[in-house]
């Protein structure tokens, strides 16, 4: 009876503890981005650049798959997917509104062209948070730069990198952080001297 008593104890004292470490540190979790699409950012141009441009993402962007995660004090927790591929069509999908012409190139050559785009993610940074260590996050990081027709650059964004906090599902807001980014980009771009001295020379 002593022994069926004890055996009983520690079950319970287990269940307990692994309730408590369940509300402390979380539980694993996984998303999967395979059916996350890109989104474009609330506020696009409203008259479209007239040049003729070419945007270049290089393969390796096109390809990132394997975030870095930096969650810690939490159990196991695994955001995966095609990072790249949401990258490349939130760029792709913005640029087609800020120029009247884009050609999307699998090479970065000069020539052709009024200007030419090289946009890339060098990395994307997220933390799961927790009752043990809340706060959620993900920075997304990249470059992007803007080359005239004979291949010298004429712009480059000093924005490198976007902070965004968690909210929602990990499928919707890693989309919508990477469009953070993007979109500060354009912005950016479309107010550039370089840039309307370009459309000045394009007759």
């Amino acid at each position: 009876m002593n022994e069926y008593r004890s055996l009983r104890s520690t079950a319970v004292i287990t269940l307990f503890l692994i309730a408590i470490s369940a509300t402390l540190f979380g539980c694993a979790y996984h998303a999967d981005l395979t059916n996350s699409k890109p989104e474009l950012p609330d506020t696009m141009i409203l008259d479209k650049l007239p040049l003729k441009a070419a945007l270049y993402i290089p393969e390796s962007t096109r390809n990132y798959t394997q975030p870095t995660d930096v969650s810690r004090g939490c159990l196991a927790m695994h955001v995966r997917g095609n990072f790249g591929q949401i990258f490349a069509g939130t760029v792709e999908g913005t640029f087609k509104q800020v120029f009247e012409d884009l050609t999307i190139v699998k090479q970065p050559a000069a020539g052709g062209y009024d200007i030419l785009m090289e946009a890339e993610m060098t990395e994307y940074i997220y933390k799961a948070g927790c009752m043990g260590n809340p706060g959620s996050y993900g920075i997304v990081k990249g470059n992007i730069r803007a080359l005239d027709g004979t291949g010298r650059e004429i712009w480059r964004s000093k924005e490198t990198s976007k902070r965004s906090i968690f909210t929602g599902l990990w499928e919707e807001f890693v989309p919508e952080s990477i469009t953070s980014l993007v979109g500060t980009w354009a912005q950016e771009l479309t107010s550039q001297p370089e840039i309307r001295q370009l459309q000045k020379k394009t007759p």
